[in-house]
């Protein structure tokens, strides 16, 4: 399974969530991998310090890219799931990021999450160094990781999915708006046989 949702401190604005106040600003626009078009739409829930989402990203990914993603099959669409200050703070950096960088960004933040997640000091000290080879200026990384407005939207966002998908837990993934749902770090056969099935216009 998946982190379990845990509380650090921040108020969770409902009302943002439930006016959709979060889509207004623009740094919250969709963030996907993959064709428009693709017949599979796969909503994925992350939080950047999730363990689970990190193995995820480091032997599932890269599979399901090659055999459905890159093949037009499945499309990706990123959501900002954070549980902790740390993954927050990743989240709006990332949603910062030159639109073509973000993808390689989140991939990044994973790859290295044991070095700014779980290595103790200040995380935005070295998420920035990160942002920078993407692209985006140390200012302007420092001032998305502490931009209220932005900080509001990511938690709204995280708002709704548990309110109207009643995700709690990372990584968790929507296939079709919920046809399936896939919860915590499971193997290449679970995706697999799930993409398969609604393919092939089967239901669970």
């Amino acid at each position: 399974m998946g982190t379990v949702l845990k509380a650090f401190g921040l108020v969770v604005l409902v009302v943002m969530a439930s006016s959709g106040a979060f889509a207004q600003d623009a740094r919250m626009a969709e963030r996907s991998l993959g064709k428009a078009d693709a017949p599979v739409k796969v909503d994925e829930f992350v939080s950047m310090a999730c363990s689970h989402c990190a193995e995820f990203y480091a032997e599932t990914l890269p599979i399901l890219e090659k055999r459905y993603i890159d093949t037009g099959k499945v499309r990706f669409v990123f959501h900002d799931y954070p549980l902790d200050g740390p993954s927050l703070k990743a989240s709006a950096i990332a949603r910062c990021m030159p639109t073509d960088e973000y993808v390689p960004f989140v991939k990044t933040l994973f790859s290295t999450q044991a070095t700014w997640a779980f290595s103790g000091g200040d995380p935005v000290d070295k998420l920035v160094k990160f942002a920078e080879l993407g692209g985006l200026p140390e200012a302007k990384a420092r001032a998305c990781a502490k931009d209220t407005k932005l900080l509001d939207a990511i938690i709204a966002e995280r708002t709704e999915a548990t309110n109207k998908y009643k995700v709690d837990a990372t990584p968790t993934f929507l296939i079709n708006d919920g046809a399936e749902t896939i919860q915590g770090a499971q193997s290449l056969q679970t995706f697999t046989d799930a993409f398969d099935r609604v393919l092939a216009g089967k239901k669970k």
